[in-house]
């Protein structure tokens, strides 16, 4: 089955004659035609229907076909509007042209020709609306992540407060305990003792059901080894890069080193750098990719020998939809470095123009040790 996309065209012209012949052509070649004999009969079907581009004759009668691309663009101004007049008139082509006209075909036209420029716009405007769909999903989940790392942040915090609280609580009952063990402590301080070990236990209850709360919250993260997620994704990019003609090397630690992850979103992060890496490599180069770890740290590093990231550049790459002439970064890297923020780590680039791009991520390993000990946020 082709994958090929049939658009609703949008096409007006005051001649019936060349209106029909136009809509049984589009037709024939898989179109959804919406035909309509005048510009104003076009405008009330824009308000009606889904249109993916318009073909309109310039000359005709009440609004003319340029004034017609006006009125779409202030409607729609991604909708490709294709111009057609029985006129060869350079004038008329090139307002048309400075109008935003997709494409200007002199009539009569040539039918393959006809038929590959509504093609064309037919994908541009797929194209359009698909990448707004991305930014849209891309935004969405950058908001979604923000949301979870100031969550996740709030429970580190929690958790450290709750912490120096129930350490005192338990030494206060336990020196509680001990004192009333004792034979000769007075009445007086015995009901003293009382009310507090009462209340200690109160407040460790209260810790506790806390630290269990905080737990729920956090069941998306598991106490993981970031080199088994490697292991299943460096096979998938491996294939992609043989396609290129790029090689794979892989440095990946024998040493366990597990953080609390949330699996699926650092996998996101690793698949972007690696595709990246793959993207900016020429053919017949290798990218590298190695873990290691440094005294509580969990590190891994992916280095490509592309073009290399411009200085004043680097700063500016996680910005949504930041791009240079030899680089879109788009969303991608904003949200690598949203997700790394939200494992509490850090990014360092290094970058050297016509060399290379080492982009190193660094995951606290004491801190995932430390929580672990107590059970919270380990999963």
């Amino acid at each position: 089955m082709s994958d090929k996309y049939y658009g609703s065209i949008l096409v007006v012209d005051d001649d019936a004659g060349v209106l029909n012949f136009t809509s049984l052509l589009l037709e024939k070649h898989g179109y959804s035609v919406i035909p309509c004999g005048s510009s104003m009969d076009a405008m009330d079907a824009m308000r009606d229907k889904k249109i993916d581009v318009v073909l309109t004759d310039i000359v005709m009668p009440e609004m003319s076909g340029i004034e017609l691309l006006e009125n779409v663009h202030t409607t729609d101004p991604d909708i490709p509007v294709i111009l057609m007049t029985g006129y060869a008139d350079m004038d008329k082509a090139l307002e048309a042209i400075k109008k935003g006209a997709f494409d200007f075909i002199t009539k009569p036209y040539k039918a393959d020709y006809l038929v590959y420029s509504i093609e064309k716009a037919v994908n541009y405007h797929r194209l359009i609306k698909m990448e707004k769909d991305y930014k849209n999903t891309l935004e969405e989940l950058n908001r979604e992540l923000e949301t979870l790392i100031a969550e996740r942040a709030m429970n580190v915090m929690a958790l450290t407060v709750a912490d120096r609280v129930r350490n005192p609580a338990t030494t206060i009952g336990w020196i509680g305990r001990r004192m009333l063990e004792k034979e000769d402590v007075p009445e007086r301080l015995k009901e003293g003792l009382a009310i507090i070990l009462g209340e200690a236990a109160k407040l460790e209850t209260i810790v506790r059901d806390f630290h269990a709360f905080l737990k729920d919250k956090e069941s998306m993260f598991r106490y993981e080894d970031i080199n088994s997620v490697l292991k299943d994704i460096i096979p998938l990019i491996d294939r992609e890069a043989t396609v290129k003609d790029v090689k794979i090397a892989a440095e990946i630690s024998e040493q366990p080193l597990k953080i609390n992850m949330e699996k699926n979103l650092l996998k996101t992060a690793f698949l972007h750098l690696m595709r990246n890496a793959v993207e900016a490599t020429p053919s017949g180069c290798a990218i590298t990719i190695r873990t290691s770890q440094d005294p509580g740290s969990a590190i891994f590093e992916i280095s490509d020998t592309g073009h290399g990231i411009p200085k004043e550049d680097i700063e500016r790459i996680f910005d949504p939809f930041f791009s240079t002439k030899k680089h879109r970064f788009g969303m991608g890297l904003s949200l690598v470095k949203q997700i790394v923020s939200a494992h509490m780590g850090e990014i360092d680039v290094q970058s050297e123009t016509d060399k290379g791009t080492t982009f190193r991520l660094i995951f606290p390993l004491r801190w995932t040790e430390k929580t672990s000990e107590h059970g919270a946020l380990a999963g």
